[in-house]
């Protein structure tokens, strides 16, 4: 009896039937339909797809400043995957990591442009420390109205972006701006702006801090009480109330994690690829592709960086197919992404063949 439990369990971890599993082959399946419809648009605007859709795939590769472009520009995506990740796993319907990247920002940058110090590494570690708790302080905000008064979050975060979009315009342009722009802040210090490790591939401390980040977030939410909660919250908000936990306190801390998160990847974008800060222009969007990476990297934080680095890929392999056919259009990875998110994200897809896995692999088990 306990040689073929055993042997049913083996087979259990390695079938369809196990969530894992059929999670890893619907992300798979859904990757190669969006790659294959990538093949197809490039048949009616290429004239030679074929050539085309392999310098997609292998472009960055050919050389050294491609991949680099790659890894420097991924970082605050990841980040802002990471950000809506913590709060989509906990069931919070927060929409405000945009306006939290816009906001964090102008705090980032006053203190960039700011001579306060001629340290290198302790002028960086302030502007990331400024951007952390702005945004931590901030992303509360929605959570702390939907506790006090029953607001509606998602509604509630929406407006948030505007009025911090807003407000990042009239503060820049009233008291940050340098003379020879429209809305842009003055350079920022030397002492600021974060160098690279490795030049050639762009790599700089930006990416170890991710790194730690994705662990860290990886380690909480599945070996914590609290990474517990959030998981519990998420997939049964009903049971986790019966089983006393408070959500007043979780939703703030999973508000405050992502803020801290936002406002990371704001700085690490802000002091490692721009010279000064225009609120209208240098972070707007990345908040909202964040959570589509979070979509596509199924709230896993290793996932949703994984799925940062392979959207952004696909972006320069489409900037480098430029340079040999113009005639591609560059939103091409947009319609990728959207095809991938939504099988991804589909409860139907691929559910049918896994349920009569599920009831043949159930009468096995009874047959023995």
């Amino acid at each position: 009896m306990t040689d073929k439990s055993s042997k049913y369990s083996k087979n259990y971890k390695l079938s369809i039937t196990n969530p894992k599993i059929f999670e890893a082959l619907k992300l798979v399946i859904s990757i190669l339909i969006g790659l294959a419809l990538t093949f197809v648009i490039l048949c009616f605007v290429s004239k030679d797809p074929f050539n085309a859709f392999i310098t997609i795939l292998t472009g960055p590769l050919k050389k050294t400043r491609y991949i680099g472009s790659v890894i420097e520009s991924f970082i605050p995506y990841a980040f802002a995957g990471l950000a809506a990740g913590v709060l989509f796993k906990s069931g919070a319907f927060n929409l405000g990591a945009e306006g939290i990247f816009i906001i964090s920002g102008v705090a980032i940058a006053a203190v960039a442009v700011a001579d306060i110090t001629s340290s290198f590494i302790l002028h960086p570690f302030i502007c990331i420390l400024v951007g952390a708790l702005v945004g931590g302080v901030l992303m509360c905000i929605p959570s702390l109205l939907k506790a006090k008064f029953n607001t509606n979050e998602m509604v509630v975060s929406l407006m948030l972006n505007s009025i911090y979009s807003a407000v990042s315009v009239y503060i820049v342009r009233t008291y940050m701006r340098d003379v020879g722009s429209l809305i842009a802040t003055k350079e920022y210090a030397a002492s600021a702006r974060i160098g690279y490790l490795y030049e050639p591939l762009r790599i700089n401390i930006c990416l170890v801090i991710l790194l730690i980040c994705m662990v860290i977030l990886s380690v909480v939410l599945k070996k914590t009480r609290l990474g517990y909660q959030i998981r519990l919250v998420g997939t049964n908000p009903q049971f986790s109330e019966y089983s006393g936990i408070n959500s007043f306190k979780l939703s703030i801390t999973t508000a405050l994690i992502s803020g801290v998160l936002c406002g990371i990847g704001a700085a690490c974008h802000l002091l490692s690829q721009t010279a000064q800060y225009q609120p209208d222009k240098t972070l707007s969007g990345i908040g909202f592709s964040g959570m589509l990476l979070a979509m596509l990297g199924h709230n896993n934080p290793i996932g949703i960086v994984i799925a940062s680095f392979f959207i952004k890929y696909l972006e320069e392999g489409t900037k480098v197919l430029y340079f040999v056919d113009t005639s591609v259009p560059s939103e091409i990875v947009s319609i990728v992404e959207g095809v991938i998110i939504l099988l991804i994200s589909s409860q139907y897809f691929l559910r049918g063949f896994r349920e009569r896995k599920l009831l043949k692999e159930g009468l096995e088990k009874d047959g023995k």
